[in-house]
């Protein structure tokens, strides 16, 4: 499969979402019912029933995750160092941060893999990225209360145990660590919600994505997009080939790593006192700048 066969789908998808927002053919309300099916009901049906059918992590899969972990702690230091740096006002710098490090995961990086991984190894490869992705959206909720100035530890487990994302999938691992099958008509059912995920998680993208929200804070907004879909996917990369990634694996590792930044990083800002309109601006331009980062990461691995 091309990387435009791959990409094209999700582009035209978004754009849809985005034309039937403006066209008001998709209004506010509906679009944030829409998120809340895919955020509470399809995506978590997805990533459960990919969890459910992992094999147990092997030597690849920890490495896999061990890179980006430490990438994603190099992004997140990169990120509120050169905020000080450029003596940037204090109140950005842990937004920054966690806006230049925290991937869109499940909306962007599991569609993306989704249409770009060979039907032969399709399966095997999600069920890895799920498990993954699960383990690497617990990191980010440490790593964001700690950049955003929190040390209670109630504040840190909070979101791991109200994110639906994030239940499904660590259940799902459980289920797959017990060794029973999933019953027939629960996989099929899960199965038909799972596959609505994708179309319905790229619609929500397109119709909630606002142009208005980049305006201003040039600098701030420029750096965290910069490290987020250009230097956090070079340094992956750089990890990847140096510690013997194989290729199935560094292209998991790539697009994940190339995801733009996640609309959590917003709801985490707010909560967390920092600054809810860098955060917003920066998700809206980095969605627009990781089409490129994309591109490039499946170039490198195909």
């Amino acid at each position: 499969m091309t990387i435009f066969e791959t990409l094209a789908p999700l582009v035209i998808l978004i754009g849809l979402g985005v034309l039937l927002s403006h066209l008001r053919f998709l209004g506010k309300e509906f679009i944030a019912d829409l998120n809340k099916l895919a955020f509470w009901v399809a995506l978590p049906a997805l990533l459960f029933r990919s969890a459910a059918h992992a094999t147990a992590p092997n030597e690849q899969t920890l490495l896999l995750f061990g890179i980006l972990c430490g990438a994603t702690i190099l992004a997140a230091a990169l990120g509120y160092g050169c905020a000080v740096l450029m003596r940037l006002p204090a109140t950005l710098w842990g937004t920054l941060s966690q806006s230049a490090f925290r991937g869109n995961l499940a909306y962007i990086g599991i569609p993306t893999l989704t249409y770009s991984l060979s039907s032969s190894s399709a399966g095997g490869m999600i069920s890895t990225a799920v498990v993954v992705m699960t383990l690497l959206m617990a990191f980010y909720n440490i790593l964001a209360v700690l950049v955003l100035g929190g040390t209670h530890f109630v504040q840190m487990w909070r979101p791991v145990f109200t994110n639906p994302l994030l239940i499904s999938g660590l259940a799902g691992l459980a289920w797959a660590a017990s060794g029973w099958p999933l019953p027939a008509f629960a996989d099929r059912s899960l199965e038909a919600l799972g596959n609505a995920a994708v179309p319905i998680a790229l619609l929500c993208i397109g119709g909630s994505l606002s142009l208005k929200a980049i305006r201003g804070r040039t600098a701030a907004i420029g750096l965290a997009v910069a490290v987020k879909v250009l230097l956090l996917p070079l340094l992956v990369w750089g990890l990847g080939i140096w510690f013997g990634l194989g290729p199935a694996k560094l292209q998991i590792a790539l697009v994940l790593a190339a995801c733009p930044t996640a609309a959590a990083s917003y709801v985490m800002a707010v909560k967390m006192n920092g600054d809810g309109e860098l955060a917003a601006a920066t998700i809206a331009a980095s969605t627009i700048f990781s089409a490129p980062a994309l591109i490039c990461a499946l170039w490198l691995t195909t």
